[in-house]
């Protein structure tokens, strides 16, 4: 994480409160505490395969369009080469399909409902949440509020509904800690 920190900063912190939401969402779906440690692993690590991602590309302060989206996206497969001997196989198949969508428009295999891991499902939805509302080199963040009725909209179409509900349950708790 400090590595990706120092790639492109606000990557560390973006990881940590990923990490954060994934793991109270975990737990509100009765994840195993064994379960949940691993999610905290998964979830934290979840972006690092973008070390390998050029770094003017991350640090653009436009919105990536062609060949620079096609190299974001190759993130999810870097990350499980770079983490391949460190994780479980079951955390490396949540890192590799956080960015599929339940209504299976999502990369990189087009997964849809439950075809995606749960893990992933829970990874995306906490990473949608961070991205939104975190200050961007190419966008100003939404409002919490925003944000909130944008993951609400979503669940069913880009999001699992089980995972929005259990999210909806756990924000209120977690993201005052992330307040300044």
């Amino acid at each position: 994480m400090l590595a990706l920190d120092a790639h492109s900063p606000g990557e560390g912190g973006h990881a940590e409160r990923v990490a954060v939401f994934a793991t109270a969402i975990a737990n509100q779906l009765s994840f195993e505490p064994e379960e949940q440690l691993l999610m905290r692993f998964a979830a934290a690590l979840h972006d690092v395969g973008k070390l390998c991602v050029k770094a003017r590309i991350l640090k653009s302060v436009k919105k990536p369009t062609g060949e620079d989206v096609l190299a974001l996206r190759l993130h999810v497969g870097l990350a499980q080469r770079v983490l391949g001997e460190e994780l479980s196989p079951l955390q490396l198949d949540w890192i590799a399909a956080h960015h599929e969508r339940w209504d299976g428009k999502g990369y990189p295999a087009q997964l849809r409902g439950e075809e995606i891991p749960l893990g992933s499902r829970i990874i995306s939805v906490a990473e949608a949440f961070d991205s939104m509302t975190a200050p961007s080199a190419y966008r100003t963040p939404l409002s919490e509020e925003s944000a909130l009725e944008e993951i609400r909209r979503c669940a069913g179409i880009q999001f699992d509904p089980a995972v929005t509900a259990a999210f909806f349950e756990v924000q209120p708790l977690i993201q005052p800690v992330f307040r300044n």
